[in-house]
């Protein structure tokens, strides 16, 4: 409680006792709060293991570059410019001025001012061995030095990665392993957001219990129910009516209880947006435009990104009884990824036949299109595996039972159970539980999904480079194979687009072929959002942005 006496006190400004006013028909004041589908893990970018961990920390903790999804350019952030060397050896960050971090007691109750230091000590930490960091992969084949300060035990933060220099308060010099420019598309992930290095000597281990960043919300308390965060009265980013950001007054994101209908939530106006709504149930729970008119429904928009969403099967390929890739390749072509879009997502998913890429600007497939669904292969592989009929294998989901979801999930368990005498039993548990279970080797098979770390191909193919084995990688299903490998080298040092993109697609093929994984579709992100929230965005990769989001009533 002295703590948060502390924030408040700290965060009463001269702005605030003048009631502030909006230009160009914004408004300022207000409090907004949505459901997170899942429950979240520590308020810390390194942390973050999911789309949910990583939309909790979005409010309080800023990326050094941004990406602009409508022209597919990078965008300034906290990095104000940068430049490379001749021959791309190394690229220089000139870090924004006049950029703080939230108020705290590790800076006597004051706002302390970004500097090069925190960001060399931000991509220090997500190089590290630390528990916390599970980031390490982005960057260990980037940056000179990486791959052995991840080795260090020690985790000596006065030295860091060697290939990271302060050369002044403002500027930041990276030495690069990569000659090709892709570390700064690394640099939007919201898991590399700046963290202060005052805070992390102040507070230690303690570090995610105080989530201090320079975002656009303060971090205010963490209940069982929620998440509450405060505008940031010092925030260094206006709009284009130079109204200081950000509108709202407080952002809560609540967690969902056993059996709460987050539907009548929103319905009621207890809540302004829907972050994960299948688009096919959209029309069945608002009704039509005129009924939302004539006040038989609130008012909505609905925001959707296409494609970036893989949803697949997974396997622990280091054990039984997925060692065997026979078995794998087997529920590779017996999966009917057309059926499961036609009959359970209403059309609305797109199936990944080609393979785990999405069709996206930065790749393109250059092999011949075949549909994988063949049941006399399946039946083929499944002969030649040494899988014995009647053995049962745990099939874990986190899906919510009754779901679109989860009624593809028992058709396929019937399915596989009908034409190979495959027994699987499927498994309900949380996402939280399941990440524990694969991570302990206590899970053989799940379903999972996927949204790109960053706007590159490689970023889909990663957790799957087996070099990857001395860092906590998002992915454990322990996929290992040197051509593989070999490629994945081969595509960092090719600065050639088109030939880059090869080197990828061989990628996929050797995945398509081994089948570590077998990828199902590729799924719309959807947010549904009340007519009198203006301003919030969400981006292809998940992140929702309410820096710019006020509330004006419809009139």
């Amino acid at each position: 409680m002295v703590f948060l006496f502390f924030i408040l006190s700290a965060c009463t400004t001269p702005e605030e006792e003048t009631k502030l006013i909006a230009k160009g028909g914004r408004v300022y004041g207000g409090n907004v709060a949505y459901y997170a589908s899942e429950k979240t893990g520590p308020i810390f970018p390194m942390a973050g293991v999911s789309m949910y961990d990583q939309r909790a920390s979005a409010p309080v903790f800023e990326t050094l570059l941004a990406y602009n999804e409508e022209d597919q350019k990078l965008v300034s952030n906290l990095i104000k410019d940068y430049a490379f060397s001749t021959d791309n050896s190394y690229v220089d960050l000139k870090i924004r001025n006049g950029v703080y971090f939230h108020p705290d007691p590790c800076f006597n109750n004051g706002f302390g001012r970004l500097t090069a230091t925190d960001v060399k000590f931000t991509i220090d930490f997500a190089c590290s061995s630390h528990h916390l960091n599970r980031q390490g992969h982005l960057l260990t084949s980037k940056i000179m030095g990486a791959a052995e300060f991840t080795k260090d035990k020690g985790c000596d933060f006065n030295q860091g990665v060697s290939g990271v220099k302060v050369l002044s308060d403002s500027v930041l010099r990276l030495s690069l392993l990569d000659s090709t420019q892709t570390i700064l598309k690394i640099l939007t992930h919201q898991s590399l957001s700046v963290i202060s290095r005052r805070a992390y000597d102040f507070y230690g281990e303690k570090i995610p219990e105080h989530p201090i960043g320079t975002g656009p919300f303060i971090f205010n308390q963490k209940t069982k129910a929620n998440l509450l965060f405060t505008r940031n009265p010092k925030y260094w980013k206006r709009d284009s009516y130079n109204n200081a950001l950000p509108f709202l007054d407080t952002l809560t994101i609540k967690f969902k209880k056993v059996g709460q209908d987050i539907f009548k939530s929103f319905a009621s106006q207890n809540t302004d947006l829907l972050s994960s709504i299948p688009i096919n149930e959209i029309n069945s729970l608002f009704g039509t435009l005129i009924d939302a008119q004539e006040g038989k429904n609130i008012l909505h928009k609905v925001q959707y990104k296409k494609g970036l969403k893989v949803n697949y099967l997974e396997f622990d390929c280091s054990r039984p009884p997925f060692n065997d890739p026979n078995l794998r390749r087997a529920i590779y072509h017996a999966v009917d990824r057309q059926q499961i879009c036609r009959e359970f997502l209403y059309g609305e998913g797109s199936p990944a036949e080609l393979g785990v890429l999405p069709s996206v600007p930065f790749f393109s497939y250059t092999g011949r299109t075949m549909n994988p669904y063949n049941m006399r292969l399946a039946k083929s592989h499944l002969r030649k595996s040494s899988y014995k009929i009647g053995d049962t294998i745990s099939f874990y989901v986190n899906s919510i039972e009754g779901s679109p979801e989860d009624q593809w999930c028992n058709s396929l368990v019937n399915h596989l159970d009908k034409n190979l005498n495959l027994q699987l039993k499927l498994v309900h548990v949380s996402f939280m539980d399941k990440m524990n279970m694969i991570e302990k080797g206590e899970a053989a098979m799940w379903k999972t999904a996927y949204i790109s770390d960053y706007p590159d191909a490689e970023s889909f193919l990663m957790p799957y480079y087996s070099k990857n084995k001395e860092v906590r990688t998002l992915n454990m299903n322990n996929f290992s194979n040197k051509e593989f490998d070999n490629n994945l080298d081969a595509s960092r040092g090719e600065e050639d687009p088109s030939k880059r993109n090869e080197y990828f697609n061989s990628c996929v093929n050797i995945l398509n072929r081994e089948a570590p994984i077998v990828p199902l579709y590729f799924e719309d992100l959807v947010v549904v959002i009340n007519l009198r929230l203006r301003g919030a965005q969400v981006n292809s990769f998940g992140i929702l942005d309410l820096s710019r989001a006020y509330l004006k009533p419809i009139q």
